[in-house]
């Protein structure tokens, strides 16, 4: 009988992480696009190799546990896929029973075909994520001065885009570009955070493309 208990348990535990809300981060028609024709989400093996709508999932914290601290997880794939339960769904849900609210962002990926600029989707995702976040505090009970991000492996690099880029590419002139897209803390886990000569080879590849001029380079090797 115990293990059945136990089993049950597990089981809606991962319905209920796995239900979280997502919420789309562009209006209508603000979508990646392949050879002239929308993108659709392509998911295999839990990762996303296409993300046609940009969003992020929503674990806020009930209001009698909220810490109010937020922490916005840019999950890892090598720029060539996002593995969003492995790299996302598994740290927000800890970050949860820590009473710290979690959004597990999908970005686009910048080797998806006719995105351009293409190195600036995955910044212009967070970017827009981030502004989405301080626009809702008082729905969520979220601390606008607590809310950082985390990177893990390639979404590292996403990160530290976001808090060293000051270059606002995500302004689509609507009602959340008063909003700062600022981390307040960044938390990164074996970052990918520079494309010079210790880059991860396979981020590197797909985030510069044919592009691997010293200018480019220089310009989205983060530690500088």
């Amino acid at each position: 009988m115990k293990r059945v208990l136990l089993i049950a348990a597990v089981v809606l535990l991962s319905n209920e992480i796995i239900a979280q809300q997502f919420i789309p981060l562009w209006p209508v028609g603000k979508k990646a696009v392949w050879n002239g024709k929308p993108v659709t989400d392509s998911i295999h093996n839990e990762r996303y190799f296409r993300v046609g709508t940009p969003g992020i999932f929503a674990f806020p914290v009930h209001k009698e546990g909220n810490k109010g601290t937020t922490v916005l997880i840019c999950p890892g794939g090598g720029y060539d896929h996002i593995t969003y339960l492995y790299n996302g769904f598994n740290f927000a849900s800890w970050f949860n029973a820590h009473g710290i609210n979690a959004f597990v962002l999908v970005y686009r990926l910048p080797n998806q075909a006719d995105l351009k600029p293409r190195e600036e989707a995955p910044l212009s995702d967070a970017q827009r994520a981030m502004r989405i976040l301080r626009a809702n505090a008082s729905t969520w009970n979220l601390d606008v001065n607590k809310i950082g991000v985390m990177g893990i492996s390639a979404g590292g690099h996403v990160a530290t885009s976001l808090g060293t880029h000051g270059e606002d590419v995500s302004s689509i002139k609507d009602s959340f570009d008063r909003f700062t897209y600022r981390p307040d803390f960044m938390i990164l886990l074996s970052p990918v955070v520079t494309m010079g000569k210790y880059a991860h080879g396979g981020s590197k590849k797909n985030f510069l493309g044919p592009d691997t001029s010293r200018a480019f380079i220089e310009k989205y090797s983060n530690e500088l």
